[in-house]
């Protein structure tokens, strides 16, 4: 009965996970240059943990990093794992603020053991993306000394996903090394709105207005392949009090993110509108128009996604205490996108990380003694560079994780607090509130049935 349950739960986190996997939880103006925000790659574990993947490898999680991390995962079960966020965002200016509430799929992930050293894993999440809205007016425009305003309204939508499937293998007990395979694809797309309007002539008391909308609809739909390996060293110290448990567990691993070439097909729809009114004056007809320009060009190209590594260590203490170290970067100094009209420039992202997890016993009989906490901290240089000005990213994490029916069932729920940006040099400042919520469900199967 507890099985059927345990399926038909997954099922209800899979269904919800599809229902929002479209929206975008971003709203940020930086999202404006290069492919938008990059999603953490984690999991939720390691969303509370400071964001750490390389080197911590348990039974309980998939690892969507590092795929040589999945080399524990318990023989006769398979683990899916679901996560959703809703994120709070302040962005401010010098001048003004904005405060937005969004929620959306985060991942949805699997993996098995087919062997004792054999592997698999799969993922599917969101890779980057795209949200936002600004407009102002600007009242600079002259014509015959008088200043006509203009209105600008830009926005932005889309993103890219990732579809992932790994395998990883272990040998001589201590080594464990994965690949991973993975389709990128999704369309970024770009609007800005200009209008302009002014009072035309005052001919015999007649007054003829004039109109300017300006449109422009910039989209890019792209797909291609990326490839990554990763690796992985682990040496266990067993108890001398239970030779069942381990006293120490010291992990290494490392991963590499191949290039990624993705083929782009860019979509530009220019409508370029001039209305004026037509009159008469002294017997001569003076012209009138309505003017609509429109472009409308399909180009292909090709986006090139920079390849990356990160390295990272993590040590278990007693079954009790886990403390992990990252350090991940990407180089996105080198990267163009074709066309671009931001004209924006990168720089090689770095983030560097630190997390713990706590469990008192995760074997005893009272539950309240089995409920995980983690903590963690992060720092991270991002790619976006405005005018030459680096955007950088700092906060910290926490987490718990209520388990169910001996971890068959864990529900965990992790929080984020970071701030993105500065008021400084005309830019924004992000102060942001995370609440990412994930399901991790065990289930019983390749268990060959027998009947009396």
């Amino acid at each position: 009965m507890y099985l059927k349950k345990t399926k038909l739960i997954a099922l209800i986190l899979m269904l919800s996970a599809a229902e929002v996997a479209a929206q975008s939880i971003t709203g940020s103006p930086y999202t404006r240059y290069g492919i938008g925000d990059l999603t953490f790659p984690g999991t939720g574990h390691n969303i509370s943990m400071g964001g750490t993947t390389a080197a911590e490898s348990n039974m309980l999680y998939i690892n969507t990093v590092n795929p040589a991390c999945n080399t524990n995962l318990p023989l006769q079960r398979f683990v899916f794992d679901v996560g959703l966020d809703v994120k709070y965002t302040n962005t401010k200016s010098v001048s003004e603020s904005e405060k937005t509430c969004k929620s959306t799929f985060r991942y949805l992930a699997g993996g098995f053991s087919a062997k004792p050293w054999w592997f698999f894993n799969f993922s599917l999440k969101p890779y980057s993306s795209t949200g936002y809205s600004a407009s102002y007016t600007d009242s600079t425009n002259v014509f015959e000394g008088t200043k006509y305003p203009y209105t600008k309204n830009y926005k932005g939508e889309g993103g890219l996903n990732k579809v992932t499937i790994g395998t990883a293998f272990k040998f001589l007990k201590m080594f464990s090394i994965g690949f991973n395979g993975s389709v990128i694809f999704g369309s970024i797309e770009h609007n800005q709105t200009s209008t302009i309007a002014r009072d035309g002539f005052v001919i015999n008391g007649t007054e003829y207005p004039y109109k300017s909308t300006y449109y422009l609809n910039d989209k890019r739909v792209m797909h291609g392949m990326q490839g990554d390996i990763g690796l992985r060293f682990e040496k266990r110290f067993k108890s001398a009090k239970d030779s069942l448990r381990d006293a120490l567990r010291i992990s290494l691993g490392a991963f590499f993110n191949g290039k990624a070439n993705l083929k782009a097909r860019n979509e530009i729809f220019i409508d370029d509108q001039h209305t004026y009114f037509s009159y008469r004056y002294n017997g001569d007809t003076y012209y009138t128009a309505s003017i609509d320009t429109i472009q409308n060009d399909t180009t292909s190209n090709r986006v090139k996604l920079p390849k990356g590594f990160g390295i990272g260590a993590s040590v278990e203490i007693a079954e009790q205490l886990t403390i992990n170290a990252d350090y991940h970067t990407q180089q996105w100094s080198g990267f163009e996108l074709p066309n671009d009209a931001s004209k924006s420039k990168m720089r090689d992202s770095k983030y560097m990380g630190i997390g713990m997890q706590y469990v008192n016993s995760k074997y005893s009989s009272k539950y309240y003694r089995t409920i995980i906490y983690r903590i963690g901290t992060y720092s991270q240089q991002t790619y976006f560079q405005i005018d030459g000005h680096g955007i950088d990213d700092k906060g910290v994490t926490f987490g718990i994780g209520f388990p169910i029916k001996r971890e068959q069932l864990l529900l965990n729920v992790n929080l984020q607090f970071g701030k993105r940006g500065t008021t400084d040099n005309g830019l924004y400042e992000e102060k942001y509130f995370l609440i990412h919520f994930n399901a991790t469900l065990h289930d019983i199967w390749f268990v060959k049935r027998k009947f009396h």
